[in-house]
């Protein structure tokens, strides 16, 4: 009786071990119902509070392409006046200082993307190349850190990007997806779209 106690517990320990290297996210597809200005649930908005949010695609501002994984994906832009979108999302569980983790996600960029600008107006277009920057962040200190950044993706059609981070600063508990401008095209509209994120998994404590 008393062996099996202890194995049980031994095994409850490891198990809970375990389980902090895999941090599953929520609604990781983004899936929802096709909403401009929404943020899909389980995620937060992390874009400026003088502009709406990002957008559960398809079907809004002349984007039409078909999820990567499921019915709905992530839009997100940069506009020409110095703000841009994201989403962030609490994690359950952290991401430890000096510890090496994998995590990846679909990129896509949709060649039509054309939306008024804040106040009205003629629409304009949102194509020009588009960065993800993934940031790290702790709800506890307010500290954050730039964990990983993206390449443009040049392409219309759903691939595969694949991140190694390790975070130097400190622990976070939040992270954090924003679309930014590329090198050479900061302050121009440009468009991201993001689907099917995987787990983050440590690989190196």
């Amino acid at each position: 009786m008393k062996t099996w106690g202890i194995i049980g517990l031994l095994s409850l320990f490891f198990t809970g071990i375990q389980a902090q290297d895999v941090i599953k996210l929520e609604n990781p597809g983004f899936e929802s119902e096709p909403l401009s200005g929404v943020v899909p649930e389980g995620w937060m908005n992390m874009g400026s509070d003088y502009e709406t949010p990002p957008d559960i695609q398809p079907g809004f501002f002349g984007v039409n392409l078909k999820a990567a994984e499921g019915n709905t994906y992530l839009g997100l832009v940069v506009r020409q006046h110095n703000t841009w979108e994201g989403v962030g999302q609490k994690l359950d569980g952290w991401l430890r200082k000096d510890s090496t983790y994998t995590f990846s996600l679909y990129l896509n960029r949709s060649n039509t993307y054309v939306s008024p600008m804040r106040g009205g107006g003629e629409p304009v277009s949102f194509v020009s190349p588009t960065i993800l920057k993934i940031w790290g962040y702790n709800t506890r200190t307010g500290k954050d850190e730039l964990l990983a950044e993206s390449l443009p993706p040049g392409h219309s059609n759903w691939v595969k990007y694949e991140f190694t981070f390790t975070p130097r600063n400190g622990d976070y508990n939040e992270i954090d997806l924003m679309a930014y401008y590329a090198p050479g095209f900061e302050q121009r509209n440009g468009n991201l779209l993001i689907d099917n994120c995987s787990d983050i998994i440590m690989v190196k404590q």
